[in-house]
């Protein structure tokens, strides 16, 4: 990753779509997959990532929405897959 832009600016992008994907699953669990890939810079969003949201039922969109949620007012984020720890 660049420091002056490039890749650290669309990873952040990425990372602020996927925000911006959050919210709209939040407000609208039934929301289609057309809308969820209209959001600013969806295609930034790793293609992997895309993939698992683009294969969620609404059911399961409420319910990673309320994992998510619940961690986030928590002050809770998993940070590099394990939230930092390494399992032996």
């Amino acid at each position: 990753m660049t420091v002056g832009g490039g890749m650290t600016q669309d990873w952040d992008e990425a990372r602020l779509a996927l925000g911006r994907v959050a919210v709209q699953m939040e407000a609208n669990p039934e929301i289609s997959l057309d809308a969820i890939r209209q959001v600013e810079n969806y295609e930034l969003i790793p293609e992997p990532v895309r993939d698992a949201l683009e294969g969620l039922d609404p059911d399961q969109r409420r319910l990673v929405t309320r994992v998510f949620t619940t961690l986030a007012e928590n002050h809770f984020y998993l940070e590099n897959g394990h939230g930092g720890l390494e399992f032996y």
